[in-house]
């Protein structure tokens, strides 16, 4: 079975600011406004669109064609979230299936780790952790 979480951009919209000095100088850190080529371990490309706003927690607003985007709270230095992919999980007749993962990434590396929690594809989970890296486009 072959895992095709994220694939081509869709925009998506924000902007905020930081209102207190300590609070704008991790901010700024932890920003990522821009777009990303998205690489796992496997060789699955995409591009993401990230908007990130501190109000005052920094959430990362994730654009992605594949599932219409997704919001990551920064937790602990590194951007989270559980969501499910629709026709993330492609089995061997090529069948689609959701799958719903537990995503992470350090916004200063630009590394990150996805772990496949279930899905309801006949053919099951082969691989159900992968890494991956951003790259900034733009």
């Amino acid at each position: 079975m072959r895992i095709n979480t994220f694939m081509a951009a869709a925009v998506i919209a924000g902007a905020g600011l930081c209102v207190s000095a300590p609070v704008a100088r991790a901010a700024d850190e932890t920003k990522m406004n821009g777009v990303y080529t998205y690489v796992d371990e496997d060789g699955v490309t995409g591009t993401w669109i990230i908007n990130t706003t501190c109000t005052p927690g920094c959430v990362a607003h994730v654009g992605t064609s594949l599932d219409s985007g997704f919001d990551a709270q920064l937790v602990n230095g590194r951007y989270t979230v559980t969501r499910t992919v629709p026709e993330g999980a492609v089995c061997p007749d090529n069948s689609s299936h959701p799958v719903t993962v537990n995503q992470s990434w350090d916004p200063a590396t630009l590394i990150g780790e996805v772990d496949f929690l279930e899905t309801s594809a006949p053919c099951g989970l082969a691989d159900p952790h992968d890494y991956f890296s951003l790259t900034r486009i733009g």
